[in-house]
């Protein structure tokens, strides 16, 4: 990787190397009126394949380097391929930039599921900067199938292991073997109604992802189906009440 001059017009960024969800405008005026005042930012990431200039870091310091109708930017060149760039592309802002928001996040994570199924969690979470749970949470959804140690769905993956984050295969343990060791060892059926009582009691706060589907899915994993029902009934006579 060598620091170059590269043209604005030779950067492409329509290569699907953007991990966040959208560019934020007022970021980018905020950097270029601080590019205007003679603030220094560091040098965009870019891949270069052999013909095109694909930006995979620092889209926001390009759309600011734009907004001021600068012809050229710094950039730290990878030789690589598309599918290189896009995977790179996963990482960051990871520890520097614009913080990324829980979209933004989950963005991430689907893509790296979908480009390399056969990691971890630990090797994924630990490549897009985020928390091994959150991973396991979204390799349910992004295929339903697919369960959490189990990447014989995956084309060409050896169904008897997955690949850690030091390139080394571990054995794929089936994911009923993990059933009981969800959020800290709590197991799925931790969490009972109290007798006697119509509706469940507060039991332990959870940290809950935003989009209410997954937040359906992580109900079903860790409470059971007698406690659900109950959850179901208090949350839809909270729901007509507050309607009313």
């Amino acid at each position: 990787m060598d620091t170059r001059t590269i043209e604005m017009s030779a950067v492409r960024t329509d290569g699907d190397t953007q991990p966040r969800t959208a560019i934020n405008p007022g970021i980018v005026q905020e950097y270029a009126e601080a590019m205007e005042a003679g603030v220094e930012f560091p040098p965009v990431t870019i891949v270069h394949d052999g013909a095109a200039h694909w930006l995979v870091d620092g889209f926001h310091r390009f759309f600011a380097h734009r907004r001021l109708n600068r012809q050229q930017i710094k950039a730290e060149v990878i030789l690589g391929e598309l599918a290189e760039a896009r995977w790179l592309s996963l990482a960051a802002n990871k520890a520097h930039g614009v913080r990324r928001s829980n979209e933004d996040k989950g963005k991430a994570v689907t893509r790296a599921l979908k480009m390399r199924g056969e990691l971890t969690d630990r090797a994924i979470a630990a490549h897009v900067g985020v928390s091994n749970d959150m991973v396991s949470r979204y390799r349910a959804a992004v295929d339903p199938q697919l369960s959490h140690y189990d990447n014989s769905r995956v084309s060409g993956a050896d169904t008897s292991a997955r690949i850690g984050r030091d390139g080394k295969r571990y054995p794929a343990r089936p994911a009923k073997q993990r059933a009981g060791k969800r959020r800290g060892g709590i197991a799925k059926n931790a969490f009972q109604p109290v007798r006697g009582h119509s509706s469940p009691q507060p039991m332990r706060a959870l940290s809950m992802p935003q989009d209410p589907v997954m937040g359906a899915r992580t109900l079903i994993e860790l409470f059971d189906a007698t406690y659900l029902r109950a959850l179901v009934v208090f949350l839809t006579k909270h729901l007509e009440g507050a309607t009313a």
